[in-house]
């Protein structure tokens, strides 16, 4: 088995398995059948879903009924090192693509898991989401503006004012 985190997600932990060609999240199994590259027809008791996914390292981007999401594996032997997030507040680009809108302007404050920015790449939409309390600071692309994967789409600084650390 291995465990998945949804961010955003109420019950973020999963458990999932594959079994053959479907996949088995918490017991409960899911057929999943390529249809073209990076979309899936996803079934369930009596009901198909189409699901568009990307995949970049241990992260799989997820787009189902409108709906984005980020799912990562969680590696028991690098749970304890550096995570996605390098601490100083910064929104890298898990892809490239281009900025469609900005949600929040600079001088705002934030809470960590914020929705900063929407992102498309490969016909994908996604939000970016802040990756600490604080007030955000940069917006170094404009909508509309293409970045590669790595850039740097945003900048929160920790504020003692939202209880963020310094």
């Amino acid at each position: 088995m291995t465990t998945y985190v949804i961010q955003g997600a109420a019950e973020p932990s999963h458990l999932t398995r594959k079994h053959g060609t479907d996949v088995v999240v918490d017991e409960t199994r899911f057929a999943v059948r390529a249809l073209r590259p990076s979309v899936f027809g996803v079934q369930h008791a009596s009901e198909t879903y189409k699901l568009h996914a990307v995949a970049h390292g241990d992260s799989v981007y997820v787009q189902l009924n409108g709906r984005a999401c980020r799912v990562d594996r969680v590696d028991p032997t690098r749970a304890h090192g550096a995570g996605a997030v390098d601490g100083g507040g910064m929104c890298h680009a898990p892809m490239p693509g281009v900025v469609v809108s900005w949600l929040i302007r600079p001088g705002s404050v934030v809470m960590a898991g914020t929705p900063l920015l929407v992102i498309e790449s490969m016909k994908l939409q996604m939000t970016i989401e802040s990756p600490q309390d604080g007030v955000l600071e940069d917006l170094p692309f404009t909508e509309g503006q293409t970045f590669q994967r790595g850039a740097t789409l945003a900048r929160v600084r920790p504020d003692s004012q939202t209880g963020a650390a310094a």
